[in-house]
């Protein structure tokens, strides 16, 4: 029963955390008894997990599922994690709907490549199709009313050197209630921080959430804003002050302070100031576009990467050592490297070896709130969820098809008395949980309390790591997937670990 209503995977999460005696229990036996309503409640007596079920049993199983599947049935587990922290998990109702089985045979980042490979799979009588999910194309193929066929074909195909993966779909996934598996950390940021943490400390690369949240010994963590394949945060990223990437105008950031957290929509203004005046700036650790000025720091990576086309400043100790042309200049530990192409390289063959040279730095938020003034670190994503505890997504620009549609997500939420709200939301996974739209994260983020929150990166980068280790589903076929940064929950400086 507990397989039918698509709970396999929640009974085996729920035996890993359980406590002895409920430890000797079978993980499904376990889950059975913690549903609510109870899906294992006759007839009363001790249990015996190594015995055969009587027909009681099993007409009282029956019946259970038969309530589950038209009155809901949920399952909520609620931990301490460490004073502070609150960890809640909590599936809802199960599908009500037949899932197809099929074969996802490679992803491609490119749809030429996927398109030709669902076009030989068609040439040899298989149906095959092109599905785009998080920038990747993934050719799918078979339509199977159940697993074992789709294994079957999925064997066959990787005998032949083909990276197999068996997966279950639905249609129409908008138009369906449930199931949904929902994560909630709960934080109380004046006994605990709470920081980003870039993947392995530079900007080009990336790491899995679980690799950097044990890599900084943080109670849990989450992945945190978009990126390009390259690990360049798309989005604004500033750590303990420094700033790491540029917010992109308009869209809403999470900006964390000294026991207080915000959301807002950020611009922000960079400038270079010298002897030979100010020069304002485009970017900071990106690549250089057409007509632009770009700061890299050493976060960055060990070079700018950048072409031949433009005039590159390099700056050590707060002095213009060199003015280099050729590109992809050293970055000093030191200092840092100015970047300029087009019309913008006259604005920097002003400046000369032995110039002082200082760059300013700020946020501009739309509220004006001059708290932000003070944060520490900045997280930016998008689109702003809740606003003054109004359920609403804005717009800032993302397309309807991550708004509109079903996905697995990752947000955060203020509460009304400051505690910190990290929601995390699986999704493709039909039996497990579909995901939400912006709308309906939202409305959950609102119902746990939240006043202000806001979307960050989601589809198969939305995870959250709890002591070292996964705790959601993540989306992806091939597990936990590498992102640029991540949020982790740490204890305070100086506190004793619990």
């Amino acid at each position: 029963m507990v397989r039918a209503l698509g709970y396999s995977w929640e009974a085996s999460w729920l035996a890993s955390r359980a406590d002895a005696p409920a430890r000797d229990l079978p993980p499904a036996v376990l889950l059975a008894s913690r549903t609510e309503p109870p899906l294992l409640q006759e007839p009363a007596g001790p249990a015996r997990p190594h015995h055969p079920i009587t027909r009681a049993e099993a007409a009282s199983l029956l019946w259970a599922y038969l309530v589950a599947v038209e009155e809901g049935v949920r399952l909520r587990y609620e931990q301490a994690l460490s004073p502070g922290v609150v960890l809640v998990a909590e599936k809802r109702g199960a599908l009500r709907a037949l899932p197809v089985w099929r074969v996802q045979v490679g992803a491609f980042t490119h749809p030429d490549n996927a398109r030709r490979l669902a076009g030989s799979m068609r040439s040899r009588g298989l149906p095959a199709s092109v599905d785009e999910a998080d920038g990747l194309y993934r050719v799918r193929v078979g339509s199977f009313p159940g697993r074992r066929q789709a294994e079957e074909l999925a064997a066959a195909l990787r005998a032949e050197g083909l990276a197999t993966w068996v997966v279950s779909t639905v249609q129409d996934t908008e138009h369906l209630a449930t199931p949904q598996w929902v994560m909630v950390l709960r934080v109380d940021v004046r006994q605990l921080d709470l920081r980003p943490v870039l993947a392995r400390d530079r900007v080009v690369g990336r790491e899995r959430t679980s690799e950097m949240a044990r890599r900084v010994g943080a109670l849990a963590a989450t992945n945190g804003g978009f990126f390009a394949p390259d690990g360049d945060p798309l989005g604004g990223l500033v750590i303990d002050r420094e700033w790491v990437s540029e917010p992109v105008p308009g869209r809403s950031c999470l900006g964390v302070g000294d026991g207080f957290v915000l959301v807002d929509a950020l611009d922000w203004r960079g400038e270079l100031s010298g002897p030979p005046g100010t020069v304002p700036l485009s970017g900071i650790n990106r690549a250089r576009g057409a007509a632009e000025v770009v700061l890299y720091t050493p976060r960055y990576a060990p070079s700018t990467g950048t072409d031949a086309s433009g005039l590159e400043v390099v700056v050590a100790g707060g002095t213009v050592r060199e003015l280099r042309s050729g590109g992809n200049t050293p970055i000093p530990a030191d200092g840092f490297v100015l970047s300029a192409s087009g019309p913008r390289v006259a604005a920097l063959q002003q400046f000369q070896p032995g110039d002082p040279l200082r760059v300013s730095l700020s946020v501009l938020p739309s509220s004006q709130d001059p708290r932000w003034q003070e944060v520490r670190h900045v997280v930016c994503g998008g689109p702003r969820l809740v606003s003054g505890g109004v359920a609403r997504p804005s717009q800032e620009g993302f397309a309807d098809t991550l708004r509109l549609r079903r996905h697995p997500r990752t947000a955060v939420g203020v509460a009304g008395d400051g505690q910190v709200l990290v929601v995390v939301v699986d999704g493709r996974w039909p039996e497990h949980s579909l995901g939400m739209t912006l709308q309906e994260l939202a409305g959950e983020l609102k119902q746990l309390g939240a006043v202000d929150a806001l979307n960050l990166d989601g589809g198969g980068s939305s995870t959250l790591v709890v002591g070292g280790v996964v705790a959601n589903r993540p989306s992806d076929e091939s597990g936990e997937r590498p992102v640029a940064d991540a949020l982790a929950v740490l204890p305070r400086a100086g506190s004793a670990r619990p």
